[in-house]
C-alpha cells in the first residue's frame, strides 16, 4: 500500500510540477532571532522585523503618493500600485540602508506572497457580500446589450490580434484566448470599488455598468472552465471531477446560506449578529477559496460564497464592518508590497514595449467603442454612453492578480508582466480624472434642467398637491405625520404622500430603492416595515384620503440625494421634507457613531438643497406631533416673512395650511431699512405684495389668519421680533434664505459665527431650531424653493431672479 502522502499529491493534479529532481542543498535553519542594532546585528534578518517595515513603508509610500495625485483626480488603486513600485526592489527597496539584503530578500517573501494572495481573496469575498444580485432584473435588457457587447467584442479583436500579430513574450496555443479573455474582461469588483470612490453607486449610470459588469464575470467563469479542459485533454474524467466540484460547491454554499438565515431569523430584535457567526462564515469563505484552488482559480469560491451571502443588514453588514477594515487597510496593502516586488522595472525593455501594448490599446479600443454603441442603442444620452465607455476600461487589483498568475505559471515573460502592469494603471489613470469631470457635468445639467421642476406657489390649488417625506427613523414619524395632517384641509385638492425610509448602504456594493410591500411586512423587526405602518395606521382613519406611497431606499449618505431627486421627478413631487438632525458632538454622552450619523444627515440635506428639483422643507421637530390627538387636531403656525423667492415658497405653503379648519396662521412681516436697496428690482417688490395681499383678503376673510408687521433695523431687532412671536405656536415657517437678511449679516460679522453653524437652515432656521428660542417649544420648517443653473448653493449670499413667477403678475 503506497505511503498515504504520497497518494494525497498524486491525487493533486500539477502539485508537483516544477520540482526539480537530482541533488538539493539544505540551509541552515536559524534558531535564534537578531538581538538588535544595539548588539551589532540586523534586525532585518528576521522575518517579522522585514515584513512590518514593508508594510509600514507602503503606508508611508500610499498617503505620501495620494496627497500629491489626488488633485489630479488619481484612485486609491492608482496610488497604491505607485507606492508598491516605489518601494520596490528596483528603487527604495534596494537601498543600503535595508543592508546587503535589501528590503526584499527572496527567502523571506513567502509571508508577503501569502498576505497579499489573503488580501485579494477576501477583497472579492467582501465586495461579492455587497453585490445585489437584483439590480440584473431592474436592468435586464440594457445591462445584457452592453455588457455582452463590452466583452465580446474586445474579446474578438484582441483574440484575432495576437494571430496577426504574435507576441515573443506570450506562450501560443490556448493561452492566447486566456490572454485575450483577461484583459478584455471587466471585474465587477473593480469597477464597484472605484464607483464608490467617485460617489457614482447610487447613479442611474453606476447601476447599469454594475449589472452589466457582472455579465462580465459569467465569461470569466466559462473561460476558466474552458481551460481547464483543454490543458488535460487526455484525462476524460476532467469535465466529471468540474461537474463534481460545482456541485460540491453547490452543496456547500446552499447549505451555509439556509443556515445564516434560519440564525438570522432566529435572533432577537436589536441584537448585533452573533460573533462566532461571522467568523464561521469567514472560514468557510477560506475553505472555499482553497477548494476552488485546487482546480485553478482562487477567487471563484470567495466570489461564489459572497454571492450567497444576503447583503446589506444585518448579516451582511456585519461581515463588511467586521472584515473591511482589516482587509483593506492591512492585507491589501500587503498585496500591493507583492504587486511592487513582482513589477520588475529592470526587466522592461522598450523595444518589446509596444508589442505588448498594441494589444492592450486594441481591447481598449474595442470595448470603448461596443459599450458607445450599445449605450446608444439603449437610447442612453450621449453623456452617459460616453461616461460608461470609459468606466468599463477601468481596471483594479483582480487584474494584477492574474497578470502574476501568468508570470508565476511562467505564460508570460517578466517584460510582458510589467509592461501589462504599468499599460492597465495609465489606463486607469486617464480615465478615471476624464470619469469624474464628466460625471460631475452630467450632474450639474441635470440639477440645472428645470423641465418637471415644480414650486408651491406657482401650483394650482385644486391641482393634485404631492409630498414626499423622506424618514430616517420611527423618530421622525410624528412630527411628519401632522405636517401632512395640516396639508389635508382641502376636499376640492387631492393630498398625495410619498414616503421614503432612507438606510445608509453598509453591506452592499449597490443602491437599493424598492416599494415596501404590505403582504412581506415584519413590523417588529424591519424598521423601513414599521415607519410604512406607522404612516398606513394614520392613512386608514382620515376623512379625506391621502394617496400614500411607502418606499425603502438604501444608499451611502454622500450620494442619496441623486437617488431622492430622480424619484422626486418620476412622482412629480411639488414639496420634499427632509428632517433635520442637530450635531450632538458638544454633547455628553454622543457616540462617535451618532455624531457621524448626524453630520452625513446634515451634508445630505445640504445636498439636496443644491440639487432639489422642487420646494424642500427641513423640519427641525420639537414636538409638533403632540398637535395630532387620538380624535383631533390642532396647529398654530407662524410665518417670517422678510421677502424674496424662499419666503415666497414658505408663504404659499403657509396660505395653503388655511384650507385645514383646525389651523391657525399668523404672517409677521419684517420691513428692513434695506428695503430701498432690494425695491431696486421692481419685479421682486411686486411678487412679494402680491402675495401678501391675498393673504391680507384670506385674512379679512377668515379668522384663523392673522397679519402684523414691524420694523427691524439690525440682525439684534431680527432676533428680538422672532422672540416676540413668544410660546404660542407650534410650527414657525420661514424662508431659508432673504436678500435683506443677508444684507444685515454684512454688517454685523458675528452672526454668521454665531447663528451660521447650520447653512442648511439659514439665519432665521439656526436661530428657531436652536434652543435659545422658546424653550424649544416651536418646531421650524425652513423651506427653499428650487435654485437655478447659476447658484452657489453651499453659499451663504445668494439672491436669484426667477423669470417663470411672471405670469403670477399677468405678464
Amino acid at each position: 500500500m503506497p505511503p498515504l502522502n504520497k497518494t494525497i499529491i498524486e491525487m493533486l493534479p500539477g502539485f508537483t510540477k516544477g520540482l526539480k529532481e537530482g541533488p538539493s542543498i539544505c540551509e541552515v535553519a536559524v534558531t535564534s532571532s537578531p538581538r538588535g542594532i544595539f548588539y551589532k546585528e540586523n534586525p532585518l534578518l528576521e522575518s517579522y522585523n522585514l515584513f512590518a517595515l514593508q508594510i509600514i513603508l507602503l503606508v508611508l509610500a500610499y498617503r505620501a503618493v495620494y496627497f500629491l495625485l489626488r488633485p489630479l483626480k488619481q484612485t486609491k488603486f492608482v496610488c497604491s500600485v505607485v507606492a508598491g513600485i516605489l518601494i520596490g526592489p528596483n528603487m527604495l527597496g534596494k537601498l543600503h540602508i535595508f543592508g546587503e539584503r535589501g528590503l526584499f530578500p527572496e527567502k523571506e517573501l513567502l509571508i508577503t506572497g501569502t498576505m497579499g494572495a489573503l488580501g485579494i481573496a477576501y477583497f472579492i469575498f467582501l465586495v461579492a457580500v455587497k453585490m445585489d444580485l437584483s439590480m440584473l432584473r431592474r436592468t435586464a435588457k440594457e445591462a445584457t446589450v452592453i455588457g455582452t457587447l463590452s466583452v465580446l467584442v474586445p474579446f474578438a479583436c484582441t483574440i484575432t490580434a495576437t494571430f496577426l500579430l504574435p507576441m515573443m513574450g506570450m506562450q501560443k496555443d490556448f493561452f492566447r484566448f486566456l490572454f485575450s479573455a483577461g484583459i478584455s474582461v471587466t471585474r465587477f469588483a473593480n469597477v464597484a470599488d472605484v464607483a464608490n470612490e467617485l460617489n457614482m453607486l447610487t447613479s442611474q449610470q453606476g447601476q447599469l455598468l454594475l449589472s452589466s459588469t457582472m455579465l462580465n464575470e459569467l465569461f470569466t467563469w466559462t473561460a476558466l472552465v474552458s481551460g481547464i479542459c483543454y490543458r488535460n485533454p487526455n484525462n476524460p474524467l476532467i469535465p466529471f471531477l468540474l461537474l463534481l466540484s460545482m456541485l460540491g460547491v453547490g452543496i456547500v454554499t446552499v447549505s451555509v446560506k439556509t443556515l445564516a438565515l434560519k440564525i438570522i431569523a432566529k435572533a432577537p430584535k436589536g441584537v448585533p449578529v452573533n460573533e462566532r457567526l461571522i467568523t464561521s462564515i469567514l472560514i468557510i469563505a477560506l475553505w472555499m477559496a482553497f477548494f476552488t484552488n485546487l482546480i485553478g482559480s482562487l477567487h471563484v469560491g470567495m466570489l461564489v460564497m459572497g454571492l450567497i451571502m444576503p447583503d446589506g443588514p444585518p448579516l451582511g453588514s456585519a461581515i463588511v464592518e467586521r472584515a473591511e477594515y482589516m482587509v483593506m487597510e492591512f492585507l491589501m496593502p500587503v498585496f500591493y508590497v507583492q504587486v511592487g516586488y513582482g513589477t520588475d522595472l529592470s526587466s522592461f525593455d522598450v523595444t518589446k514595449f509596444w508589442e505588448v501594448t498594441v494589444f492592450v490599446t486594441v481591447s481598449f479600443a474595442a470595448k470603448f467603442l461596443a459599450t458607445l454603441l450599445g449605450a446608444l442603442a439603449c437610447r442612453q444620452n450621449h453623456r452617459d454612453a460616453l461616461l460608461l465607455a470609459l468606466m468599463v476600461n477601468v481596471k483594479g487589483p483582480i487584474d494584477l492578480y492574474l497578470f502574476m498568475r501568468w508570470k508565476i505559471s511562467k505564460n508570460v515573460a517578466p517584460h510582458t508582466h510589467v509592461i501589462l502592469v504599468l499599460s492597465n494603471v495609465m489606463v486607469t489613470a486617464l480615465v478615471t480624472p476624464l470619469i469624474e469631470r464628466l460625471y460631475n457635468d452630467c450632474q450639474k445639467t441635470n440639477a440645472s434642467d428645470r423641465q418637471g421642476m415644480k414650486a408651491i406657489q406657482t401650483s394650482s390649488i385644486s391641482a393634485e398637491f404631492k409630498i414626499m417625506c423622506c424618514v430616517h427613523n420611527v423618530d421622525n414619524v410624528p412630527g411628519i405625520i401632522s405636517l401632512l395632517e395640516a396639508s389635508n384641509g382641502s376636499t376640492s385638492s387631492k393630498l398625495s404622500a410619498v414616503v421614503i425610509h432612507l438606510n445608509d448602504l453598509v453591506g452592499r456594493a449597490a443602491p437599493l430603492l424598492v416599494r415596501n410591500d404590505k403582504l412581506k411586512r415584519n413590523i417588529d423587526k424591519n424598521q423601513s416595515d414599521k415607519v410604512a405602518h406607522e404612516f398606513e395606521t394614520y392613512t386608514r382613519k382620515l376623512y379625506n384620503p391621502i394617496a400614500l406611497t411607502n418606499f425603502t431606499l438604501v444608499a451611502p449618505y454622500k450620494a442619496m440625494h441623486e437617488n431622492i431627486c430622480h424619484l422626486a421627478k418620476t412622482e412629480g413631487t411639488t414639496l420634499i421634507i427632509l428632517p433635520y438632525r442637530k450635531v450632538q458632538g458638544d454633547e455628553a454622552g454622543a457616540s462617535q457613531a451618532v455624531v457621524a450619523q448626524a453630520t452625513a444627515i446634515r451634508n445630505l440635506n445640504c445636498d439636496m438643497l443644491a440639487h432639489n428639483p422642487c420646494a424642500v422643507g427641513i423640519l427641525a421637530n420639537k414636538g409638533l406631533g403632540r398637535c395630532l390627538g387620538h380624535d383631533s387636531f390642532s396647529c398654530n403656525v407662524a410665518v417670517i416673512f422678510t421677502g424674496g423667492h424662499d419666503d415666497r415658497e414658505a408663504l404659499a405653503y403657509a396660505t395653503r395650511l388655511l384650507m385645514h379648519s383646525s389651523v391657525r396662521v399668523t404672517l409677521l412681516r419684517l420691513i428692513t431699512r434695506w428695503q430701498q436697496v432690494y425695491a431696486e428690482d421692481m419685479m421682486e417688490k411686486k411678487l412679494d405684495n402680491r402675495l401678501v395681499e391675498e393673504f391680507k383678503i384670506k385674512k379679512t376673510e377668515d379668522t384663523r389668519a392673522k397679519y402684523y408687521e414691524e420694523a427691524i433695523v439690525d440682525i439684534l431687532g431680527l432676533f428680538n421680533a422672532i422672540r416676540s412671536l413668544g410660546d404660542h405656536y407650534n410650527l414657525v415657517i420661514a424662508g431659508r434664505q432673504s436678500p435683506q437678511i443677508m444684507s444685515m449679516c454684512d454688517e454685523w460679522s458675528d452672526t454668521q459665527d454665531i447663528w451660521g453653524g447650520n447653512p442648511e437652515l439659514g439665519i432665521i432656521g439656526d436661530f428657531i431650531a436652536s434652543d435659545d428660542y422658546n424653550e424649544s417649544k416651536s418646531s421650524a420648517l425652513i423651506i427653499q424653493r428650487y435654485p437655478s443653473d447659476d447658484v452657489d448653493v453651499q453659499s451663504k449670499k445668494r439672491y436669484v431672479k426667477y423669470e417663470d413667477e411672471r405670469h403670477l403678475l399677468g405678464y
